[in-house]
């Protein structure tokens, strides 16, 4: 092969390397665009009473777990005010880690 011979091969070469990059380049910037990621609604939303009804319901299941009754008055209390008593409430009521596995090794 003589030098022009060489010099060709060469610039064919990188003719060819720079066609693929920018095929590759236009290939991605198109697929970028397109995707669109929606996170799922957690499970905390499902289970939580949205309706006044729903968390005055909720609300009286848990006290009653707790061996509760509700306040006198608890009628004034705003929608807001429930729901900070019920999940209050929920949250008393969750069993602790050692109740539901009393043998379960504490890692420290």
């Amino acid at each position: 092969m003589t030098g022009k011979e060489v010099a060709a091969v060469g610039v064919v070469a990188f003719l060819v390397g720079a066609g693929a990059m920018f095929a590759v380049t236009v290939t991605v910037a198109a697929d970028d665009g397109a995707k669109v990621t929606v996170q799922p609604e957690s499970a905390t939303n499902a289970d939580m009473p949205q309706t006044r009804e729903e968390l005055i319901t909720a609300w009286t299941a848990e006290l009653k777990k707790a061996g509760k009754e509700k306040p006198e008055g608890w009628e004034m209390l705003t929608t807001g005010e429930i729901r900070g008593r019920y999940l209050s409430q929920h949250y008393i009521n969750t069993p602790e880690a050692e109740d539901i596995d009393p043998g379960m090794a504490r890692r420290d």
